[in-house]
């Protein structure tokens, strides 16, 4: 292996050769494809939907697909409207006026539905009339008690358009669920006799047009603050509205903040304007390939891959601070600059490239992810870190070769410098007590190890929300009066053609609606169930002089079905949303409290129970949001397994191959485990669920922890062949590459721990742990590493001069 890693070495020394010698085509063609990548920078685009979470193949969204081409949308925006006064005459000339000017302004509108469009259905002899409760809003007292009755007779709007306590009314804003290309089709509906066509994906409303809802609804009831009205906002596209803004303002926040920590430590540690410009050119010049990659790939900025920036900003200005450490020492010595970067590159460019490497291995993992953003991270990430390495490599002799650089100053031999002092003391420490530290990093590990077995699966994403926001006070507050924001839609198949003219299939069908709201798990329960039986109820009651002992679902398979034309006759299209064209297949659904999408497994398993007993010939499938939420929970388990397998398998051979010894490459894995247990443990004691976010620090992490102990072997093994005597190489190594791993370390802990001033609460929780396992990864490789390895090889036969260490 020391054969291999002395071409490897070699190989380097002659790239940094030739990149000096050709300066000008290296940049220019580093220049122009930065160029041609950033230009495809306007197509990127942001995409945080729950449907984002999944693969294009996966059953869970195939049929939540199907049903939105069936049904349409499931989820909707909720603006849940407070009087000061109660229901007055104003407070519903307000709702009036706003229900019109969201149905004439709101983008890709399906429908507007509140107390001004509630369905009433009447009948003048044998015509049966649907129409609106409150097409213009009451004049005169007698009409407001008017519309307060009817609202009081009909139980579907409960729990929907006005809360129990009637003290909030809704206004419910359904989008498209398939944008179409060309409005005002002139053979639009024609073929709706013909059995649904499978839409493409892109046809799905997208994140940006949802935005676009969600920004003019909130425009509109701006409008109407101040009038005695208290607004909440709620819905799951407002939340996804919500999230999006918030990984905006995060990322509007981070990369600045982050590329200020990097100038800041730069000129700390280097004290010369190349020592943060070339750097920062470096890392310029990779995040601006990376997002133009994603571009072209398709690849939208996600809930997970909104870390990539600051990520790839602090990992790319390691790679360049090993180098240029190592060059201005030389530099410092010897005076010339090109003898200076061509021994820094290779010297150091194999321990560069193997720290790529392994960050790009641990972030590859998570191609191999079931949860599809999760899974788009693991393919962009490992190449935005090669990309690093390549620039780094290739531009820094380019750019000293272009620039001048000071004649450096001898320094005078005087007093060992603080940092000197301090590596000579963890020498001395780690060398004479090993046994104490190890024992020491034992306790820590178990003590540890013992508060990682109390994480938890979670997955509340509302949770990311600040407590202050719109979002989320909206979702609480309508969750409490309303019951529910999170639809869980259940699609009933007959079987059969008209099969929903069965009175008894329509009478369990309505039997369902009364018994699910009495299902509970976890403080999870239905406020409100509706389905084809209420409309049916209401035609009946209406055909029946509007008595209320008919408000029933007509016994009689033919009355049913005269009762279904008369309605469809109506000119009403609710049936529409309620049941396909043939009455085979129905749809029944549930809105429920917005909570932890763990807690939803075991309701919806309850619900599921009872619709299987109630439909025991039919066959009973669940979609809908909570569904998906439910999916994303199963996925991003599953994909914690695989991924950090596939990581720490990688990465431990990676390390062997690049050590050169089977013994010394498993045990430094011992240094890279720890931390991560440690964080684990922190995660325990903090009560720090493990959600879909928090999922993805092992793996990162892994990547990250291992670069700073390869650094330290690296160098440690080279010292270890010169001297042959482990306190002198241990010595020599903290002296050399421990400077670097520290101010890297540094680095990187400041870079991360900005996060913790993000928006978001995943983007704090990350960046809390990811820093804090950069401290523990730094802690182990100057502390635990140097111990292990000197108990490893500090034994008087262990080596001697004239046996080969290879062995």
């Amino acid at each position: 292996m020391s054969a291999a890693h002395q071409k490897l070495e070699s190989l380097f020394t002659h790239i940094a050769k030739w990149v000096y010698a050709h300066w000008f085509i290296t940049i220019a063609v580093i220049l122009a494809s930065t160029v041609f990548l950033a230009a495809q920078l306007p197509e990127l685009t942001m995409d945080t939907r729950e449907e984002s979470f999944f693969r294009q193949t996966d059953p869970m969204l195939i049929a939540y697909n199907e049903f939105r081409d069936q049904f349409g949308q499931d989820d909707m925006f909720i603006i849940g409207m407070r009087p000061e006064k109660g229901l007055t005459r104003e407070f519903l000339a307000i709702m009036n006026r706003m229900h019109r000017e969201l149905e004439d302004e709101a983008p890709y509108l399906d429908e507007v539905n509140s107390l001004v469009n509630g369905r009433v259905v009447r009948a003048e002899g044998d015509t049966l009339i649907v129409e609106d409760l409150m097409p213009e809003p009451p004049e005169t007292e007698e009409e407001r008690r008017r519309i307060l009755n009817l609202i009081d007779r009909y139980p579907l709007y409960d729990n929907l358009l006005i809360a129990p306590d009637r003290s909030m009314a809704m206004i419910i804003v359904k989008a498209q669920a398939i944008v179409k290309a060309a409005e005002g089709d002139v053979f639009d509906g024609f073929d709706s006799a013909v059995a649904p066509i499978e839409k493409p994906p892109g046809n799905y409303l997208s994140n940006e047009q949802n935005v676009e809802i969600d920004n003019v609804i909130r425009g509109i009831v701006d409008r109407y603050r101040g009038q005695g009205v208290d607004f909440y906002y709620a819905g799951t596209p407002v939340f996804v509205a919500e999230i999006q803004r918030g990984i905006q303002k995060d990322l509007g926040l981070m990369i600045p903040l982050s590329f200020l920590l990097i100038i800041f430590f730069l000129a700390v540690l280097f004290r010369r304007v190349s020592g943060v410009f070339f750097p920062l050119i470096v890392v310029v010049f990779s995040l601006l390939s990376s997002f133009g990659i994603m571009a072209l790939w398709g690849i939208p900025i996600t809930n997970a891959i909104q870390i990539l920036p600051t990520f790839l900003i602090v990992v790319g200005i390691a790679d360049s601070v090993h180098i240029l450490t190592l060059f201005y020492q030389n530099h410092q010595s010897c005076g010339d600059k090109r003898a200076a970067i061509i021994q820094a590159v290779g010297r150091t460019g194999l321990p560069v490239l193997m720290t790529s490497l392994t960050t790009a291995c641990g972030l590859f993992s998570f191609v191999w992810a079931d949860v599809a953003v999760v899974a788009q991270l693991g393919y962009i990430a490992p190449v935005g870190v090669m990309l690093a390495f390549v620039y780094t490599i290739f531009l820094l002799p380019a750019l000293i070769a272009v620039f001048p650089m000071k004649q450096p100053i001898k320094k005078t031999a005087g007093k060992p410098s603080v940092m000197d002092r301090f590596f000579d003391g963890l020498t001395r420490l780690t060398t004479q007590r090993p046994v104490t530290i190890i024992l020491i990093w034992s306790a820590a590990a178990i003590i540890a190890g013992a508060g990682a077995m109390n994480v938890k699966f979670s997955h509340n994403a509302m949770k990311w929300l600040p407590p202050s926001s719109e979002a989320r006070i909206g979702t609480d507050v309508m969750d409490a009066t309303n019951g529910g924001t999170v639809v869980l839609e259940v699609v009933i198949d007959s079987g059969r053609r008209n099969g929903f003219h069965d009175p008894d299939l329509l009478a369990r069908l309505a039997q369902a609606g009364e018994d699910i709201p009495h299902i509970s798990a976890h403080g999870i329960r239905a406020g409100k169930v509706s389905s084809i039986a209420d409309a049916l109820k209401e035609t009946n009651r209406a055909l029946n002089e509007d008595r209320d002992e008919a408000y029933k679902v007509p016994d009689d398979r033919e009355l049913i079905a005269q009762e279904l034309i008369l309605f469809e006759s109506s000119g009403s299209d609710d049936l529409e949303e309620l049941a396909d064209s043939t009455y085979q297949i129905a749809r029944l659904s549930l809105l429920a409290p917005f909570t932890d999408s763990i807690l939803y497994k075991d309701y919806v398993d309850l619900v599921k129970e009872y619709l299987v007993r109630q439909f025991p010939q039919e066959a009973v499938a669940l979609t809908g949001h909570m569904a998906l939420f439910i999916g994303i929970t199963k996925l991003f388990i599953t994909s914690m397994a695989k991924s950090y397998v596939f990581a720490l398998l990688v990465i431990t051979l990676l390390m062997i191959i690049m050590i050169g010894r089977f013994g010394l490459g498993l045990l430094s894995m011992i240094a890279n485990v720890v931390p991560i247990v440690m964080i684990f443990g922190v995660m325990g004691y903090l009560e720090i669920p493990l959600d879909m976010f928090s999922i993805m620090l092992g793996g990162i992490v892994l990547g990250l922890v291992v670069d700073d102990t390869i650094h330290f072997l690296h160098h440690f093994r080279r010292g270890l062949d010169a001297s042959h005597k482990v306190e002198e190489a241990v010595r020599g190594t903290l002296h050399t590459a421990g400077r670097a791993i520290t101010i890297t370390s540094i680095v990187l802990c400041g870079g991360f721990f900005i996060y913790m001033t993000a928006y978001l609460s995943c983007n704090v929780y990350f960046g809390l742990l990811t820093g804090c396992a950069v401290l523990f990864a730094l802690a182990a490789d100057l502390l635990l590493a140097p111990a292990l390895l000197t108990v490893m090889y500090g034994r008087p036969a262990s080596i001697k001069a004239d046996e080969p260490l290879e062995a």
